[in-house]
């Protein structure tokens, strides 16, 4: 399981960067109620994508070529080093806000609820709330998929692309339609979150993980007007996802975006705007996993303070953007990166150092980062 390839593809960065704000803005329109319902598109489902995209990078990432002990070691705490020092801080600001009784710091969290987020585990069905820093449930359910990360690679492995789509499409099929009564929310598997939210989160995964084999195959289509075609089909999934909330097809379009971007991508020796692009792409994760922080001690406290009406929300929205993108990049500079450096000199060795590390990627988690968790 030793890293490979390492390109960054920075345009699929700059969609986690996108997608992180979309979160944002889709938590944020809850300040007052009186705000228009054009903002009320389903952006939550950004963090489906960051799950599919956290599963294309790692598996492009790591082709699986070893299977021994000290290479899932070594990945596992490289992965642990992406995700956890910024889950953790947060978690302890927040912690800190519940015992000094800020209005709005998650009131059902309690002590049951600390171990769980400090484990991340929250989102494994073990609670019947969300708690602490709620978007971190996605970076719990990002952690159940690297534990079986070297499953999902076997699968892929011993299947031919067609059998892995179809086991893909059958994977969304039994989760996000067949009624299963582990969900809590009435949208089912998209709105899961501490309702096994890391089953919300394998049949993205494992679609990350296909298009890494398809984007492997397809060298004779890597031509740069082939990203213009990923661009477009991104911009139609936020429009899905803004107007007509459809799970089903924004899940195909993002899917089919990140193939066409990377597959363009790959053709540009140093595409475009790399100078910027990847810097905002940095920030994704910290936007992800501090926006809620920010609205409760920042943006909502700026709103009431200043008896903002709805009709200032757009301008609201922009501001804060880059205020929160502001602070992410900081974050990322002196914590994040200096956090990870540290965390990863506990990884063994690569057998072959001349190797170069994993592309920096989400993961939701990624990256996330987000999402994607990475």
């Amino acid at each position: 399981m030793e890293s490979n390839e390492p390109r960054r593809f920075v345009v699929l960065d700059f969609y986690r960067f996108v997608a992180a704000l979309g979160v944002f803005i889709f938590h944020l329109k809850t300040i007052d109620g009186g705000i228009s319902p054009a903002w009320n598109g389903s952006f939550g489902l950004f963090v489906d994508m960051f799950f599919i995209l956290s599963g294309f990078v790692i598996a492009y990432s790591y082709p699986s070529t070893s299977t021994d002990a000290q290479s899932y070691f070594r990945f596992m705490v490289r992965r642990i080093a992406r995700i956890y020092p910024l889950h953790f801080l947060a978690l302890l600001v927040f912690g800190l806000l519940l015992l000094m009784g800020v209005k709005g710091a998650t009131p059902q969290s309690n002590g049951p609820d600390f171990i769980y987020n400090l484990f991340l585990v929250q989102a494994w069905g073990v609670t019947d709330h969300l708690s602490f820093n709620s978007p971190a449930w996605s970076i719990s359910a990002e952690l159940f998929c690297y534990l079986l990360f070297p499953v999902l690679m076997c699968i892929a492995a011993s299947v031919r692309p067609l059998v892995l789509a179809l086991i893909v499409a059958l994977s969304y099929a039994i989760l996000a339609h067949a009624y299963l009564p582990i969900w809590h929310d009435r949208s089912q598997m998209y709105g899961a979150n501490f309702d096994y939210g890391m089953l919300r989160a394998m049949p993205s995964f494992l679609n990350g993980v296909l298009l890494a084999v398809l984007f492997r195959l397809s060298g004779d289509y890597r031509k740069k007007p082939v990203i213009v075609g990923g661009i477009v089909l991104f911009l139609t999934a936020v429009l899905v996802l803004n107007v007509y909330a459809k799970p089903d097809l924004a899940i195909i379009l993002f899917s089919l975006a990140l193939l066409f971007t990377a597959v363009g991508e790959s053709a540009f020796s140093r595409f475009p705007g790399s100078a910027w692009l990847g810097p905002l792409g940095n920030t994704s994760y910290a936007i992800y996993m501090l926006h809620e922080l920010l609205i409760i001690i920042l943006f909502e406290p700026a709103w009431r303070h200043l008896g903002l009406q709805p009709a200032a929300f757009p301008l609201f929205v922009a501001v804060c953007c880059i205020v929160l993108t502001i602070v992410a990049g900081l974050t990322y500079a002196y914590v994040e990166n200096p956090a990870r450096r540290m965390i990863n000199r506990l990884a063994p060795p690569l057998p072959q150092p001349q190797i170069a590390p994993e592309a920096d990627a989400v993961e939701v988690g990624e990256s996330l980062r987000a999402a994607t968790g990475r």
